[in-house]
């Protein structure tokens, strides 16, 4: 079984520090603005356990993009009363324009003059 998984793209609003919930259990926010639509949305992303120190070497203002899991689920209150709720688990970020638009792979640079052969001695060895 599969996990439902979304990409987000946008700026990142707030990095926040690492929380030890538990002996056993620490996670980290971000919060990342994806601005489309008709007013910026500020979407919150919970990096748990080994995951929190993904988000080591970010900040405010950074362009990225988050691929996270959708995690859903149900509370019956005291009261009988049962709400669902949803939160995003974040599994990847990467900075927008990391990766080379050619797949991953950068173009080797052009030759240069020391690239070259050296000439081989005094003679005009091309063909024409």
């Amino acid at each position: 079984m599969t996990m439902a998984q979304v990409t987000i793209t946008g700026t990142i609003k707030a990095v926040g520090k690492v929380q030890d919930v538990s002996a056993s259990f620490r996670k980290r926010e971000l919060v990342v603005t994806e601005p489309s639509g008709q007013r910026p949305q500020h979407i919150p992303v919970e990096f748990t356990q080994d995951r929190c120190g993904l988000l080591d070497g970010f900040n405010p203002g950074d362009e990225v993009t988050v691929t996270c899991f959708v995690n859903g689920r149900e509370w019956t209150g005291k009261d009988g009363v049962t709400k669902y709720f949803l939160s995003l688990g974040g599994n990847r970020i990467e900075r927008v324009g990391a990766v080379a638009s050619n797949g991953g792979y950068q173009a080797a640079p052009p030759p240069s003059v020391a690239d070259m052969p050296p000439a081989g001695g005094g003679e005009d060895d091309l063909p024409f």
